[in-house]
Parts: structure tokens; C-alpha cells; sequence
């Protein structure tokens, strides 16, 4: 019904005569009423509209023609084109269209032709050729229409902002197609007066009289040469050149000629903001129209339609060149380029049609509709134009000559619609290193990763019924900055699913990929999220945020991530708790904070391996301070410049370099001019995955949680493809492209963190500048550690121990907090990390005992089932079924449960600096899958060397036994065991899966690790130090944490893929089954601890359940 109320409102305001960019507008607040939606909408997204950098390109080829006009190039274009042609039969005609076509490239307007030519040529043609006046006016006007097809164009500029393909591709491509419509306008000019029997009316012109024209004229053909030659040699951007045009018609008519004088500049810009004053007004209007089918789902239901009846090129062809010719008869190009394209793109690029050629054919079009009845503007000026009485013509007589001009132009329509090269053919050729902006998407790594994902087993593919919350029937609108295809667009289908999933059908997200909903506008998307309307979630960028707040800046401070996985622990800790609390500060909910990716370098030039080799490189930098700092440190020669220019700038070499992650740059298909890439990893990109809060907060706190989950499910399932498509994207650039990568490993890094030290301080003072006071702690949050090698520190060297491997996450967890403790305190404590308790020759009690002792070992990360043997009290970690989810364990352990374990360690002589994870102990047997309590039944188990847990196993029946781990995969092996418990990495590391078929993943029993130093090396810290060492300590647990969690998928994976293990998950077994049968077991557990004389037992466990 919004449709039905759309188009009927806009038709009837068109046939009351109303103006057609106040029939776009008029029409959609009326839809926008009926549905409800508040109009607060209107301003934003015709403001949207217009606030695009590609149409600042209008306003100056507006004022630029405006200024040729009055510098007097028409009159001298005419007198040397007919020098040349005017001696011919129906010669002034011909010149009429020659001129048209060269002072269309002038102007790029059809209308200022017409105002232009019409007073000197009309009258010469019926007074000098014999003409009717009919057919001459009708002939200015049709000529004049080659202006649009012509470049520069400013229908072209508008085409290039709707779909991205290049301005300057576009402008090449439209230099045949309008020769050849001023060739066919020259056979019609030939016919007619081969059939009024028009005869030459003057003699051939001398070459001297030739040259002398041409001298006069020269300045005025040398604009279109300055404009293109410009663009394409690397002098100028597209928007660039529109103000260099402006700054060559003031010297031509001020200087040159002579005909402009300073008073008249009032009057040009005068009449110059009138026509870009209509136009933006057109834009404005076209823009919230677009809008509203965009929102209603009409252009998507059109789409659809026209991808359902159109199943091949040539239909489809025929049925746009049928629309658009129907089109041109009521609505002005401007406007049906923002109504039509957008519902016709996705079908081009499904039938594989070129981008450019289909912007050209658009265009040709539309020129068309120029000059066709009732409305074509161009017959309306031409008509209107001042002249001699008696050479009035009507609208009736116009309309009736113009009817073979347009046969004329039809025909080489049809040529340029079905004959694609003869639009092509040029940009393609001029494009270098074979590279060309038109080429439509015939595919996508990141959907293609995202299509694996979603086949996959991944726990982001898995929500549970929550559909009896009372969930309200309700639709969110999610908006993101880039295309369809990307990861972004990926993330928010994602949640979407599971949402629907969760709420039993309730709750739908709809995806507006490329900031539909504000016309492609990233600010005002962001804008129209915290309005809560018409975007309700969203998933932008730290650098689109930053417009709004700089401390999202923070983000792209350079070096400060080791991988994607410290990035990820980082945004999931607290730094990302800090971005949270600043979000909501904006009124958003953020949900989780997802991945762009390390901003990769590349360039045309060289190699970049190190800080000599980017200096003067021309870099095109995205519009951040910070990063226009850095780059300016690295001795970089950088720019901004908005994005949709970057291409043509890179393929220009107007700049030499960008800086933008994989998938960005792929997408933009900037491999095509960029032959170096290097994988330096300095600047990292997250993405925000944000809710309004208002919206969240009229949830209830189990609506909300449910809604928590799906958010961070989506993040998870973000991040994962994010990375998955990088190494295809790499491989094919090398062998499509011939990309030279440069690892991280190649590059002398330190040369360029020695460029940026102290930029962090520089950061620091930009925000305070700017009234942030919480600059400090934002930047120290994010850096790690901070500088406290003021504070006195001796030197020294811990040694740290685990009972784990080298490349374990525990090992990993010392190595972490040595790296942070080294840049703490300047380099004075470092810490030397010993795996598999080396320094105790392999054995974990004793490696305990020596931390306790404080040496050999100062520091160490060691399982709570090892510290058991010291106190069975650590065996509390491990009651069954205790821990919902690792976030649970997360919140136990940073709780009042940690808290007491810490006590106990004190007791020991242990200071604990934070818990870890070891992780849930998950069963696998050779036997059967176990799906419940009955099959477990007599299954032979080694069971770590823990009471409590034989005690459970016992009562779930199994046939257990305790055995030294080192023996366990030969007693698999032979069958003397069946089965064994252990967390995946520790089952992993000792290649027991390829002896065990099933793997039953219950989530029973966890265990922790507890990272801890010894007290008496602790003590003799002062207050400030100790307090360093509990940061790193904490820092180095929740990297520890993730990186543990983060194997967990690529194992199963593996598994599943390379040993043929059965997974059974969670919710696929009697979990009830199981926790029957140990119903009473911390009962149990509290009076085997009394009877060791342990009278703490109830309130241990208390605090844990």
C-alpha cells in the first residue's frame, strides 16, 4: 500500500503541473506519513543526498560553462566550425551540431548549450541555410543534448556517486557515443536538405581564414583537452578538475578574451547557484525518494521483478532502454538516474553487463528524454530562446520536427546499448596496467567464506528458543558502510538469523548495505542510529565514528596489536570496555566490537620494507589526525581524499599509495594498480556493532540478554570470515595481479616504530586539547602497560614456569606478561619463560614447590587439579556442571569465588595476579558416542588424578581409572583405557584424537590456572610496583583467556576434517541425565574436605555455586 501511495501521490502532483524535484519530495513525505515513520527523515536524508564529495564537482562545472558562456567561446566556436564545414549544403546546420557537441564539453549542460547557441544559431540557419524554423530550433535543442553524453558530464559525475565506478572512466566512455550522435544528427541535417533542395550559401573559407578562426577560437577547445588530459595524467582528480576548470575560464575570459569583466562575476555566480540550486534541489528530492523505496522495500521488490522477467542481457537491455525512454518524457536525467539505477544495478551486475557502458546507455537515454515531448527541457529553453519575430515556434510544431533527430539518436542508442565496445573500448585502453573501474562484481571472497562459515560446525551458528520472552513482532533496520558483499553486510545477516531464530520469528533485521538508508552517507548513518531511526543497529568503524568523538581514534594508535588475536583480547577486555562506555555516551548499545582489519600498505613505486622507503611516497590516508600524523613521522607525503577518488588518483598516479585492510582494497579492486603490498600490521580497523539504546532499553533484561548473545555470536562470526578470506585474497592478487607482498617478517619494523615513539603522548595532548581528561587512561588501556620505568624498578629476571609445551597457551600467557613487564618498567625485569617445568626436570608438584620456595622459580601458571595435591580445597574448581559457559567462569573467577582461591594461595606463601583458563575437560572414547548417563556405563576412563573426579565418574557409571598422562595415548592405543577428559588443546598437543572417534562436548567440569608469583618476591615491591606487576598480571590472563578459546574451532575442525571424530554438542545430549547422577557430589565434597579438617568446604563451595 506504501507503494500504491508513492507513485499515485508523485503522478498526481506531475499532471497538476507541480516542479519534479517537488513531485519527488511532495510524494515520498506522503508515503513516509501513511507508514508512521517520523519526518524527522526528510531533512536527514536529503541533506544526505547532497552531501556526497563526488557532486562538489557540479557546482563548478556549472559556474565554469556559465563563465565560457559569457567569455564569448560560442561565437568564436561557431565562426571556425564554419570555416570549415559551412560551405557544404545545409552547412550552418552541420556547424550547429559541431558546436553543439564542443561547447557541450564546455558546459556539460544541455539547457546552457541551447541559451547559449540557440539566439546566433537558430536565426542563421533559417535566415543563412534555408531551414524551417521548426527544424532548427528542434535541431539546437536535440544537438545541445549531447552536452550530458559528452565530458565533462555532470549526469556522469551523478552516476559515478549512485554506483562507484569512476568518474573518469565514465568521462572517456562518453566521447564516441556522443560523436556518433552528432554524426547521426549530421545524416538527418544532410537528408533535409537534400530534400528542401538547400544549396551552399558561402564559398570555402581559405586555410588562412581557417587558422585565423581557429587561433581565435583555440581557448575554448583547450578546456575539454585541460580536463581530461588533467584526470588522466595523474595532475588532478575529477573534483579537482571542476575547480580547475572554473580557475581556466576566469583566465581565458578575463585575461584571454577580455569579455568578462569583474561586474558580470556577481551576475555568473548569480545564475550559476540558481541551475546548481535546481539541480541539488532535484538530488535532494530524488534522494529521499530513493529512500523510501529503499525502506518500504520497493526497489528491492522491483529488482526482483525486473531480475525475474529480464533473464538475460538483451531482454533486460531492451526493458531499461524502454523504461528510461518512457522516463525521459516526464522526469529530468538527474532525477531518473536516482530513481532507476539503484533498482536496475543489482540486475546489471547479475547478467554481467559493464558498469561504464551501462552509465553511458543510462545517459544516452536520458539526453534523449532531453529533447523528448511533453517535458524535455531542452525544446522548452529552446523555444523560449529570444529571436527575431517570426521565427517563434510552438510546442506542437517543435515536437513534430524533432521526431527524426530522434530516430537518429535512437538508432545510435541501439548501437551503444547492444555493441558495449564502442563505449568501453577507450577507458579500457587508457587504463593503465589493464585496469578499468567497470568490470562488473562476479564474485566475493568474503561472501564465499561467509557461505563456508555457515556450513560449518561453529557455536556462531547456534542460538537457543527464547521465543516465549513476549517478544513484540518488530523489524530492525541494520545499516553498514560497505557493499552487500562484504563481511560487514555478512555480520549483520547474521544476527539477523539468529535473531529470528531466537525470538521464533519475532524479531527480523532488515540489511541496508552501503548506508542506503542515508544515501550511502557513513556520518549520517551513524546519525540515524542514535536517532534510533530509520536505523536501529549498525556496524561502523572506529575512523566513521572519530567524526563524532576523536577518542575513537585511540583505535589506530600505531603498533600497539602483536596479532588479530591480541586485537580481539584487547576490544573483549578492557580497552573495549572503555569504547563501550564512550558509545553510550552517545546514547548505543554496543553489542560486541567486530574486525576491519590491519590497514595494509601498498604503492606503486617500491618495495616499502622499512621507514627510508616511505619517505615522499604519495599516500592516500583516511581522514584521521592521528593517521595523517603518523605518516607525516614516516616521512610520508600524505593526503586525504575521499575514497570513491582513490582509484582513479592511484591509477593517475595523482598519489602513488593507500592504506586500507585486504578486503577493502580488494573490493575496490586497487590490486589492479598497486603492484607492492606490504603486510606491516601497524594500524588496526574494528567496526562497532551497535543497538539504539533506547530500543535496548525497552527490552526486558532477558530480551536484552538474548540480544547480547546474538551480537556477540555475530562479531565472533564477523571477525572469523573477516580473516578467512585474507590468504585467497593474497593468493589471487599474486598470480591474477602480479602483487609483491612484503611480510612483516621482511620489514624492519623498529625502524618505523623509532619514527612514531611518542605519538601516543602527542595523541594524549590532542585530546586534552580538545577537553578530554580521560585521554590518559584511553591511550593506557589500549598501549598495554604504560611507562613505569620511573618508578625505581632493579634489575632482575623472573623465571616462569607451566607444565605445558613451548607453543601452549600457557606458555604463551608468560610470555606475554615478560613482554609487557619489560616495556613497564624500561627493561629492567624480564622474565626467561620455562616450559614443561624444565627447571623441575618435568615434574609439576615440584614446579610448584620450587614458585613456593621462590626458586628456582619466581612465576608460574599451573592447573588447579596440580595445586590439589597441595590442597584439596583447588578441587572446588572442578564440581560438575557449575559454570553455564566460559563467560560464566570468567565472572566466578574475577568474583567472589577467585577471590577465595587467592586467599587459599596466600596461604601458601603465593601472591595470585589472576586465574586463567585451562578449560572445560571434554570426554572422548573409542567405543560409542555418549549421549547420556547410559553410555557411559562401564566405559573405561582415565580420569585425572583428582577424589572429587573419580567420585563423579563413579557415579556416572564409567570404569575409571587414574594414570600418568604421558601413558595415557599408548593405553588409547592398545584399548587398555577407551576413553580419557581433558580440554581440547591439552588432547590436541598430545595427538589423542587420532585414537579416539567420538568426542562428546558437554561443558562438565573446568579447570582454571592460576598465575601466580611468589610472596616474598612480591613483598619487596614497593605500592606502585606491585601494582605494575597485578596489571600485567591481569593483562597477561585475559590474553591467556582468549587465545586458549580462540583454538577451540580450528581444532574441531581439523579433527572432524583429518581424523574423522564425531562431535556430539551439548545441546544433542541428556545433559539431565548427568547431572542427576551427581546430584548430592558437592555434599559429598564438603565433608571429604571436614574430614581433613577443612571446616571452609561449605563456603568455598557456596561462593562457586
Amino acid at each position: 500500500m506504501i507503494s500504491a501511495v508513492l507513485f499515485v501521490s508523485f503522478f498526481i502532483f506531475l499532471i497538476m503541473g507541480v516542479p519534479i524535484a517537488i513531485c519527488l519530495g511532495l510524494s515520498s513525505v506522503c508515503a513516509i506519513l501513511y507508514s508512521g515513520t517520523s519526518l524527522t527523515i526528510v531533512a536527514t536524508n536529503m541533506y544526505a543526498g547532497i552531501s556526497k564529495f563526488l557532486l562538489l564537482a557540479i557546482p563548478f562545472f556549472v559556474l565554469s560553462g556559465n563563465i565560457m558562456a559569457k567569455a564569448g567561446i560560442s561565437k568564436r566556436l561557431v565562426k571556425f566550425v564554419d570555416t570549415c564545414v559551412g560551405h557544404r549544403r545545409g552547412g550552418i546546420a552541420i556547424v550547429c551540431v559541431i558546436v553543439a557537441c564542443f561547447f557541450g564539453a564546455i558546459s556539460g549542460s544541455g539547457p546552457a548549450t541551447v541559451a547559449a547557441l540557440g539566439a546566433v544559431l537558430i536565426p542563421a540557419m533559417v535566415e543563412r541555410g534555408g531551414f524551417s524554423a521548426p527544424f532548427s530550433t528542434a535541431l539546437m535543442a536535440t544537438a545541445s543534448s549531447i552536452a550530458i553524453v559528452i565530458p565533462p558530464s555532470i549526469a556522469f559525475v551523478v552516476y559515478a556517486s549512485i554506483t562507484g565506478v569512476s568518474i573518469a572512466d565514465m568521462f572517456m566512455a562518453g566521447i564516441v557515443p556522443g560523436i556518433l550522435m552528432g554524426f547521426a544528427l549530421v545524416i538527418v541535417v544532410m537528408v533535409e536538405a537534400r530534400r528542401k533542395g538547400i544549396q551552399p550559401e558561402q564559398k570555402k573559407a581559405s586555410a588562412k581564414e581557417r587558422w585565423a578562426a581557429f587561433k581565435d577560437a583555440f581557448w575554448g577547445f583547450l578546456m575539454p583537452v585541460i580536463i581530461l588530459g588533467g584526470i588522466y595524467g595523474g595532475i588532478f582528480t575529477p573534483t579537482e578538475a571542476a575547480a580547475v576548470s572554473v580557475v581556466y575560464g576566469l583566465f581565458v575570459g578575463m585575461v584571454i578574451y577580455r569579455e568578462v569583466k569583474l561586474k558580470d562575476l556577481f551576475d555568473i555566480c548569480v545564475e550559476s547557484a540558481k541551475t546548481t540550486g535546481g539541480i541539488m534541489l532535484i538530488v535532494a528530492c530524488a534522494s529521499l525518494f530513493s529512500y523510501v523505496c529503499t525502506k518500504f522495500g520497493i526497489a528491492d521488490a522491483a529488482s526482483q521483478l525486473l531480475g525475474s522477467i529480464a533473464h538475460n542481457q538483451f531482454t533486460f537491455l531492451l526493458i531499461v532502454n524502454i523504461i528510461f525512454l518512457i522516463a525521459g518524457c516526464f522526469i529530468d536525467a538527474n532525477s531518473a538516474m536516482y530513481i532507476f539505477i539503484p533498482v536496475m544495478l543489482p540486475v546489471c551486475k547479475a547478467l554481467g553487463y559493464d558498469l561504464v557502458a551501462f552509465g553511458v546507455m543510462a545517459t544516452v537515454n536520458l539526453a534523449i528524454g532531453q529533447v523528448t515531448p511533453p517535458v524535455g527541457v531542452n525544446l522548452f529553453v529552446a523555444i523560449g530562446i529570444k529571436i527575431k519575430k517570426g521565427l517563434e515556434v510552438t510546442l506542437q510544431q517543435i515536437s513534430k520536427a524533432v521526431m527524426p533527430m530522434l530516430a537518429a539518436c535512437v538508432a545510435v542508442l541501439l548501437v551503444v546499448t547492444y555493441v558495449s565496445a564502442v563505449s568501453v573500448a577507450l577507458p579500457k585502453a587508457l587504463a593503465k596496467n589493464g585496469s578499468y573501474s567497470g568490470d562488473p562484481e562476479t564474485g566475493d571472497s568474503g561472501s564465499s567464506a561467509a557461505s563456508a562459515a555457515g556450513d560449518e560446525d561453529h557455536s556462531f551458528n547456534e542460538i537457543g528458543d527464547y521465543s516465549d520472552l513476549g517478544w513484540e513482532e518488530t523489524t530492525w533496520n541494520f545499516a553498514c558502510s560497505t557493499t552487500e558483499t562484504s563481511t560487514w553486510a555478512d555480520g549483520g545477516r547474521k544476527f539477523g538469523e539468529l535473531m529470528e531464530k531466537a525470538t521464533g520469528g519475532k524479531v527480523k533485521v532488515n540489511v541496508y548495505a552501503a548506508d542506503q538508508l542515508t544515501n550511502g552517507n557513513q556520518s549520517e548513518g551513524i546519525q540515524a542510529l542514535m536517532n534510533g531511526d530509520p536505523v536501529q543497529i549498525s556496524m561502523h568503524s572506529n575512523l566513521i565514528y572519530s567524526a563524532f568523538d576523536p577518542r575513537f581514534n585511540v583505535v589506530s594508535l600505531p603498533f600497539i596489536y602483536d596479532s588479530v588475536e591480541d586485537a580481539d583480547a584487547k576490544f573483549d577486555g578492557e580497552a573495549g570496555e572503555k569504547l563501550k562506555e564512550i558509545l553510550s555516551e552517545y546514547g548505543l548499545h554496543c553489542m560486541g566490537i567486530a574486525e576491519n582489519g590491519f590497514r595494509e600498505l601498498t604503492n606503486s613505486v617500491r618495495e616499502v620494507k622499512s621507514v627510508d622507503d616511505m619517505k615522499n611516497l604519495k599516500i592516500r590516508v583516511a581522514g584521521s589526525n592521528l593517521l595523517m600524523e603518523c605518516y607525516k613521522r614516516w616521512g610520508a607525503d600524505a593526503t586525504n581524499m575521499n575514497w570513491s577518488e582513490t582509484y582513479t588518483a592511484l591509477q593517475q598516479n595523482t598519489v602513488e599509495g593507500q592504506e586500507n585492510p585486504l578486503p577493502a582494497i580488494d573490493a575496490a579492486s586497487v590490486q589492479e594498480v598497486q603492484p607492492y603490498c606490504s603486510m606491516w600490521d601497524a594500524i588496526y580497523d574494528c567496526l562497532f556493532f551497535c543497538i539504539n539504546q533506547e530500543i535496548y532499553d525497552g527490552l526486558t533484561p532477558q530480551q536484552q540478554a538474548v540480544v547480547d548473545e546474538a551480537g556477540q555470536k555475530a562479531v565472533e562470526y564477523e571477525r572469523y570470515i573477516n580473516r578467512s578470506g585474507d590468504e585467497e585474497i593474497m593468493n589471487r592478487w599474486a598470480e591474477k595481479n602480479g602483487v609483491t607482498f612484503t611480510a612483516k617478517e621482511d620489514m624492519d619494523i623498529d625502524s618505523f616504530k623509532e619514527a612514531v615513539d611518542g605519538v601516543d603522548e602527542w595523541f594524549i595532548e590532542e585530546l586534552k586539547g580538545q577537553g578530554y581528561d580521560d585521554a590518559e587512561e584511553l591511550v593506557e588501556a589500549f598501549t598495554g602497560i604504560g611507562d613505569y620505568s620511573d618508578l625505581g624498578w632493579e634489575e632482575t629476571t623472573w623465571n616462569f614456569a607451566c607444565s605445558t609445551t613451548e607453543t601452549s597457551t600457557w606458555a604463551e600467557g608468560g610470555r606475554k606478561f615478560g613482554e609487557l613487564m619489560e616495556k613497564a618498567t624500561g627493561g629492567k625485569v624480564k622474565v626467561n619463560v620455562y616450559a614443561a617445568d624444565q627447571l623441575t626436570n618435568g615434574n609439576q608438584s615440584e614446579g610448584i614447590q620450587a614458585l613456593m620456595n621462590g626458586d628456582p622459580v619466581q612465576i608460574s601458571m599451573h592447573s588447579n587439579l596440580i595445586y590439589s595435591a597441595f590442597d584439596p580445597r583447588f578441587n572446588v574448581v572442578s564440581l560438575p556442571f557449575i559454570y553455564d559457559s566460559v563467560e560464566d567462569a570468567d565472572a566466578k573467577f574475577d568474583g567472589k569465588a577467585g577471590e577465595k582461591m587467592k586467599e587459599i594461595l596466600s596461604e601458601y606463601g603465593l601472591h595470585c595476579m589472576g586465574i586463567a583458563e585451562n578449560g572445560f575437560r571434554e570426554l572422548t572414547n573409542s567405543v560409542r558416542e555418549v549421549k547420556s548417563v547410559d553410555d557411559m556405563k562401564n566405559l573405561k576412563i582415565r580420569v585425572a588424578g583428582s577424589n572429587l573426579l573419580m567420585e563423579c565418574y563413579k557415579r556416572w557409571g564409567a570404569d575409571a581409572t587414574n594414570m600418568n598422562w604421558s601413558e595415557t595415548y599408548t593405553a588409547l592405543q592398545q584399548n587398555t583405557v577407551e576413553g580419557q577428559e581433558n580440554p581440547l588443546p591439552a588432547i590436541d598437543a598430545a595427538s589423542v584424537q587420532e585414537v579416539q572417534p567420538y568426542c562428546s562436548m558437554w561443558d562438565a567440569i573446568y579447570d582454571c590456572l592460576f598465575f601466580c608469583i611468589n610472596q616474598e618476591i612480591y613483598d619487596g615491591l614497593t605500592p606502585q610496583q606491585q601494582e605494575v606487576v597485578d596489571k600485567a598480571g591481569r593483562m597477561a590472563v585475559e590474553y591467556e583467556r582468549y587465545i586458549n578459546r580462540s583454538g577451540d574451532t580450528e581444532i574441531m575442525n581439523r579433527w572432524a576434517e583429518k581424523n574423522g571424530v564425531t562431535f556430539t554438542t551439548k545441546e544433542d545430549m541428556d545433559i539431565d541425565s548427568f547431572k542427576e547422577a551427581v546430584d548430592g557430589v558437592d555434599d559429598w565434597f564438603v565433608e571429604e574436605l571436614k574430614n581433613q579438617g577443612y571446616e571452609d568446604g561449605q563456603e568455598l563451595v557456596d561462593a562457586f555455586k
